[in-house]
């Protein structure tokens, strides 16, 4: 059996020992080792192998010549029947789900950043020590054979695409256990925190057993734990098969005695919710093409607005059908989606198979034009998610839902793993439910032309209305109370330096008078303009007046004249018109029913 052995090398320096021991049954001309460039869930080349520090092989105490073939592979020349021994270290400073972090407090690694595959061994079993350091905690969903609960000890993976999907939580861990669905969970937390971790296990128990409810109470897991790095400032989450890893920000966790959820505790759920949910959608239910993954290049699919939107839809959907937000809160979420997919123009420019294929490269490498050029295959996923329940829901007088459909979907080609094609969810509606929807997920998916969220929503008594936001920076689902009478189409960071341009909207006032993204406007009209004044600023002009902007465009000094547009209507604002006609859906008071 293949074995890894993982010690933390330096915690100061941030660096991880890895050995190999490959066992060889006789002698062969050559082994070749890699380690991913990429980790299934976040679709961008990365280039783990950068990080590597030092390989050497030996065998009996002999050196073996290696060589480094390409970027991220090795040959190691000519071993004998034996042991070879591969040792090296990882430098390990990436706080992030994706890859590794290691100081002296605490770390964290992806064993897709720290163990190298053998070619032709990938569906072997392998075994991992990990050894102790410094009295801490080891969290991981891989297979224990040896040591205490949460302690340091030995694992076992059933192969190298299971190794790779077991994330490992290191250090002075605080660890809460709760049951859903009669599985054993455990939220772990590293890094300082102030939150209810009671409250906080109840909140994701609900969560949890809704989805596992919803799925068939047939959990493609035996347990489950929620890997947390908590810091100053920091959101992300990344799928596993029986794990989530996740970073958030310290005000994210819900404190001792507060009752209300907040906007920050809320995305805290959400995330929970949405990372939890893709242990049936992508982790088993997958595109056929991702079965097995190609981990040494780009691997492309059309069906992340599946993957990614439809878990979308469901992370706050499921935080309000258990009661952890209610009806307006949960559409003025739904708004806010709508808003972030209809500000820029890219909705108008690419599809969401589009953006699904080009993850690789537009998505995951978005630049101050991205607005104007791509949509989000999250955002407007999520859009179709919520056209195609309601649609669904409308067509079969509430006895198909979206929910069903995912669940009948995972007993067919998630828990078989099968997998799916581009044309499956389609198929399977019309197979299985008698529903044509064909026209609908054909425009959906490869046209730009807008959805009918509108229409819908009102069949389901939801009214959708439009509204100006507060400012250029600002768009969403909710009502703003000061409205600016003129619009500069430009998101801007506000300083006491001026204002710095982000993103230069296509064909609004910024790009119109000629300035860009990176600009820093410090005058209008001859008069500083600051984090202080800009609203001040602003309010004395009406749309079509004329003024002058001097900015700076790296160190030259420009004067540019810019003609002030009226506010675009950013802001959807959806309400509840029709109790009657929500109901089944949403969740309503008994007083608004």
């Amino acid at each position: 059996m293949l074995h890894y052995l993982i010690r933390v090398q330096d915690a100061n320096a941030h660096t991880f020992s890895v050995t190999i021991d490959i066992p060889i049954v006789k002698a062969q001309e050559a082994i070749h080792l890699s380690l991913p460039a990429w980790i299934p869930g976040s679709y961008m080349i990365r280039d783990f192998s950068k990080n590597i520090i030092g390989i050497k092989a030996e065998q009996q105490g002999s050196a073996l010549p290696i060589v480094h073939c390409d970027k991220q592979t090795w040959r190691i020349e000519a071993p004998e029947a034996g042991i070879v021994q591969v040792t090296y270290e990882v430098y390990a400073y990436d706080l992030s789900v994706r890859s590794a972090y290691l100081d002296q407090h605490w770390g964290f690694y992806n064993h897709s950043s720290l163990c190298m595959a053998v070619d032709g061994r990938t569906n072997e079993a392998c075994g991992v020590t990990i050894t102790a350091h410094n009295g801490w905690h080891v969290a991981t969903g891989m297979p224990r054979k040896q040591g205490h609960p949460f302690g340091p000890g030995e694992f076992e993976a059933e192969s190298y695409e299971a190794l790779i999907d077991y994330p490992v939580l290191m250090g002075r861990l605080d660890i809460h256990e709760f049951i859903a669905g009669g599985i054993k969970h455990s939220m772990v937390f590293a890094g300082r925190h102030f939150g209810d971790a009671d409250r906080i296990c109840r909140d994701v128990a609900a969560i949890c057993e809704y989805q596992i409810e919803m799925f068939g109470q047939e959990p493609p897991f035996k347990e489950y734990l929620f890997l947390t790095m908590v810091v100053g400032k920091g959101f992300g989450g990344l799928e596993h098969r029986n794990s989530t890893a996740l970073v958030c920000s310290r005000k994210d966790l819900i404190l001792p005695g507060k009752a209300q959820i907040d906007a920050d505790y809320r995305t805290f759920l959400s995330l929970c919710s949405h990372e939890y949910f893709h242990s049936w959608n992508i982790k088993t239910l997958k595109p056929k093409t991702f079965i097995p993954y190609q981990l040494d290049k780009e691997h492309y699919t059309e069906q992340l607005w599946f993957y990614e939107g439809v878990t979308s839809y469901f992370d706050d959907y499921v935080l309000h059908q258990v009661g952890l937000i209610d009806a307006p809160t949960y559409l003025s979420l739904v708004g806010e989606t709508i808003a972030r997919v209809q500000r820029g123009a890219g909705v108008d420019k690419q599809t969401v198979t589009e953006s699904s294929f080009h993850a690789w490269t537009k998505f995951y490498k978005q630049d101050e034009n991205s607005p104007n050029s791509i949509v989000s295959y999250y955002a407007k996923g999520a859009l179709i998610a919520l056209c195609l329940d309601l649609t669904l829901r409308l067509e079969s007088n509430h006895q198909v839902t979206l929910g069903l459909l995912m669940h009948d979907l995972w007993h067919r080609y998630g828990k078989t793993l099968e997998g799916t094609d581009d044309d499956t969810v389609v198929e399977f509606i019309r197979d299985n439910y008698g529903i044509d929807l064909s026209g609908f997920i054909h425009q959906a998916l490869y046209t730009t032309q807008p959805l009918p969220i509108t229409e819908l929503l009102n069949k389901f008594g939801v009214q959708v209305k439009r509204e100006i936001g507060a400012d250029d920076n600002s768009y969403g689902g909710k009502h703003a109370t000061n409205q600016l009478p003129v619009a500069l189409g430009a998101k801007y960071k506000a300083s006491n330096q001026g204002l710095e341009l982000q993103v230069v909207f296509d064909a609004e006032a910024a790009q119109a008078a000629g300035l860009s993204a990176s600009d820093r406007i410090i005058a209008i009209d001859n008069l500083q303009v600051t984090d202080s004044n800009v609203k001040e600023v602003f309010e004395r002009y009406k749309p079509d007046q004329q003024v002058t902007v001097h900015a700076f465009r790296r160190d030259e000094l420009m004067q540019l004249t810019l003609t002030w547009q009226a506010p675009k209507q950013t802001n959807y604002l959806l309400s509840v018109s029709a109790a009657q006609q929500v109901q089944g859906w949403l969740q309503l008071p008994k007083n608004a029913q």
